[in-house]
């Protein structure tokens, strides 16, 4: 039974001597595999009895083959393209019915009229040719499969096209990230944890989302409420409404923390999370924890191992309010950075319309001071094709803002983008200015650059400085210019280099710069970086006070590291990592071997020597992913101690069919998708796999709003004897909602007989089987096998023998179904009527 997918492909034409027809048979033996007949050639019926096939058959396949009447699961292609499986209805003579369920599969257009009423609407056959007669429609019963060549006015608009979008649902969300680190030196044990959580829910296409975090660093602990708001979009005004605890994404005064209400363009909830182009780039000196803040507010945390890393698709409070970067080793060093806005403002594009905010500042920079109640507006307009403009206003009882922008793209390659503020603090009577300006351009083919300025004077305040007297030093340590430049090139031979320079000078004179550098190159047998990391100026690096080796990390102007790795790939996912890097005056090497070992597993383990100290470390980490969570573990140690680090992340959706967990985050728009009840299935989706639970189900995580994800199932990852009608669904999402996709699933009941009659001798080769509506299924093959594609539908069969009687099969329910067996084997007694 092994060759009989091959020989679903193999039917062809019978050829035109009857003489010819032997072993015909076996391929009758499959339902729907008779091989084609040229219209109006017959049969010697004399050729078929002397070859044991019942002439009863000629009957059913005298014009040519065809498709047995009823409802049969086909592959269905449509002006080329397969579309999957379907449930198609044919017949009494093996014409295709235009259902509904297949018009709505194809994407078809349903005609009015209907050709031949059924019981129940469904079941209907539209009068599709009628409407469109130059469609033409080939059917391939020899492979199980239907294809329709329509004309283009016959196709449905595309959903996005029509404006239609899945709406409404209702379930709720939870997510988690808990870090862990701890250590045991000679000073004494260490421990930090954290655990940043969100909860919420979409109802009726309202999302409701609340944020917090909880830190303990050696036994202090704190915790903080971030945000909690209600959002929806709003069609009729083609805007975004949010209502609670929020930050404003004015493109002018973006970032201020207020308590009220929001309106903006829904352009801006059309945008994907992390679709902005603000790029974290650093190198981490050993396994640390990166956090990023923007206006204040936590926006990413995460843990790296050693060496440089990238942080990308940042989910962004504003395109107008820096990045604050610190990165915290496991010793306790902490070194920070910082991130213009201006480096990013470009990559955030105002979406055309109307915004709108009010409500009161929910924190001020000094704790004593009030919180005003803030109101601010603007709009964006399109100017042509390649100019955009906005305005705004900003306005408390003591302060007031005005501010500008003006984009344009020239010859279709260079992004300009410049904005100016202006502040009055009336209280104080002081008044200012901040501009910027932004460039990006592809100099050449493969040659990106990018440059950016911002400068403000020493009269501008902010809305959260508003109202108070700074102190002289507070005044003179504020920023006055920051410049930013960018540089990548690619190159087929050189390999690819990368260059970030930021610079910020104060009022009073000091400076504090910021480069990166990068170059890697793919060899034949290892691909080779080096990278530098140098910080001048600001804050300087230093260790936990209670470290023994701080004396070997102290305060120094310029903070400069490097590093040289090479990576040699030794077959599979397995790779050796050797490096070697200097920070100031000190010098160390190591090699380490990674290893995907399936899509659940990662790890690596290394050793590390300390040149300059001749002190040598070992460390190891497991990234795993059960299906329903993600788990990271990790431990080092070395002369001064051991160290200790664990990250536990993933989401939690609670809905209508029970409790679902998922190993990503929950995002706004998301769902549950389901393959009937089978565990384990694998589906791929926007955000990455999933698998379904013991039920079924798994938690798509994030679908793009007003875009279509394509989710697919993995049918390799299906029992044997299951299969579905189409592996491939294709959703819209409006922002918001939750959705439910179900994929339909077989279960094909398989079963090769092994039939006698009453006297215990095999049934006749070629004698015909039909079922109990007297619809032919297959024939006898030698030795009285008898092997039924689906036997789900037909536990009575009647065969109809050469000497023009018939028996009756009865076929025993399975009583344990085993879905992994790709068929059963069964024996039965056929017993004369």
């Amino acid at each position: 039974m092994t060759n009989l997918s091959s020989h679903r492909s193999a039917a062809s034409c019978w050829p035109r001597r009857p003489t010819l027809l032997v072993g015909v048979a076996t391929l009758w033996s499959l339902p729907g595999l008779v091989p084609a007949l040229e219209l109006g050639e017959g049969f010697d019926l004399a050729a078929l009895t002397t070859h044991g096939i019942d002439p009863k058959v000629s009957d059913y396949f005298r014009s040519a083959a065809r498709f047995r009447e009823g409802v049969h699961v086909v592959g269905l292609r449509v002006n080329g393209d397969p579309l999957g499986l379907v449930d198609a209805r044919f017949d009494a003579q093996g014409q295709l019915c235009f259902t509904p369920g297949l018009l709505e599969k194809a994407g078809l257009v349903k005609p009015g009229d209907v050709v031949r009423a059924a019981a129940t609407a469904d079941q209907a056959c539209h009068d599709f040719l009628g409407a469109f007669p130059t469609t033409m429609v080939r059917l391939r019963p020899g492979s199980d499969e239907v294809a329709l060549v329509v004309p283009t006015g016959s196709l449905r608009e595309p959903q996005w096209d029509a404006g239609e979008f899945a709406r409404g649902g209702a379930a709720a969300m939870f997510n988690y990230d808990v870090q862990g680190l701890d250590s045991h030196s000679r000073s004494g044990p260490s421990r930090f944890v954290s655990a940043y959580t969100e909860a919420g829910f979409n109802l009726g296409d309202w999302l409701v989302r609340s944020r917090q975090f909880y830190v303990s660093d050696n036994g202090t602990a704190r915790t903080e409420h971030l945000y909690a708001y209600a959002q929806r979009d709003i069609a009729a005004l083609q805007s975004t409404f949010q209502v609670g605890q929020l930050s404003s994404n004015n493109p002018l005064f973006g970032g201020i923390q207020l308590s009220g209400v929001q309106f903006s363009p829904d352009g801006q909830s059309r945008a994907p999370a992390g679709s902005n182009n603000a790029v974290v780039e650093g190198l981490a000196q050993s396994q640390s924890r990166i956090e990023v803040r923007q206006s204040g507010v936590l926006i990413h945390s995460t843990l790296v191992p050693e060496g440089p890393f990238r942080l990308t698709g940042l989910p962004l409070l504003n395109g107008t309010s820096d990045l604050e970067v610190s990165v915290i080793d496991v010793r306790g060093a902490k070194r920070s950075f910082v991130v213009p806005a201006a480096s990013f403002a470009g990559a955030v594009p105002a979406a055309p319309g109307y915004y709108f905010a009010l409500g009161k500042v929910r924190e001020n920079a000094q704790e004593e001071a009030r919180s005003p109640v803030v109101a601010m507006g603007g709009g964006t307009w399109g100017l042509g094709r390649d100019t955009s403009a906005g305005l705004g206003l900003l306005g408390t009882d003591e302060y007031g803002a005005a501010g500008g922008t003006l984009s344009h793209v020239f010859f279709q390659r260079v992004s300009v983008g410049a904005r100016h503020n202006l502040s009055r603090d009336s209280r104080n009577a002081v008044s200012g200015s901040r501009s910027s300006v932004s460039v990006s351009s592809p100099v050449f083919a493969n040659i990106d650059a990018n440059l950016s300025a911002t400068t403000q004077t020493r009269g501008y305040r902010e809305v959260l400085e508003a109202g108070r007297s700074p102190k002289v030093d507070e005044l003179d340590s504020r920023f006055k210019n920051q410049y930013t430049a960018g540089l990548s090139w690619v190159d087929d031979t050189l390999g690819a280099f990368s260059l970030g320079y930021t610079r910020s000078a104060q009022v009073n004179g000091q400076a504090t710069e910021h480069v990166f550098a990068s170059w890697n190159k793919s060899l034949r047998y290892a691909d080779i970086a080096l990278v530098a990391d140098s910080q001048v100026g600001g804050t300087s690096p230093r260790r936990n006070v209670n470290d023994p080796d701080r004396r070997r990390d102290t305060a120094r102007d310029n903070d400069l590291s490097v590093r040289l790795q090479v990576s040699v790939p030794l077959g599979g996912d397995r790779r050796v990592n050797s490096y070697i890097s200097r920070r100031g005056d000190q010098s160390r090497a190591g090699t380490a071997l990674s290893e995907r070992v399936n899509e659940y597993v990662n790890y690596e383990v290394g050793v590390e020597r300390d040149l300059s100290a001749r002190e040598q470390s070992m460390h190891g980490r497991v990234d795993l992913m059960p299906r329903y969570t993600r788990v990271g573990l990790g431990v080092s140690r070395d002369p001064s101690g051991t160290r200790y680090s664990g990250q536990l992340q993933g989401g939690v959706v609670a809905h209508g069919g029970g409790v679902t967990f998922s190993p990503y985050a929950v995002q706004d728009t998301f769902g549950i998708v389901s393959v009937g009840d089978i565990g384990s299935a694998r589906i791929d989706t926007p955000q990455g796999p999933v698998w379904t639970d013991f039920s079924g189900q798994a938690v798509l995580p994030a679908l793009p709003a007003y875009t279509n994800s394509r989710i697919e199932v993995q049918t390799q990852s299906l029992p044997k004897r299951v299969d579905l009608k189409n592996g491939t669904q294709v959703l819209a999402a409006g922002r918001g909602s939750f959705n439910n996709v179900a994929f339909d699933v077989v279960k094909v009941r398989r079963v090769l007989i092994s039939a006698s009659d009453a006297q215990g001798r095999p049934l006749p080769q070629g004698a015909a089987v039909f079922d109990k509506d007297n619809r032919f299924l297959t024939s006898v093959v030698g030795e009285g096998m008898i092997f039924l594609n689906d036997a789900n539908d037909a536990p009575n069969l009647r065969v109809s023998l050469s000497d023009s009687s018939s028996c009756l099969l009865n076929l025993a329910p399975e009583t344990q179904a085993d879905n992994d067996k790709f068929y059963e084997t069964t024996s039965a007694v056929c017993h004369g009527r």
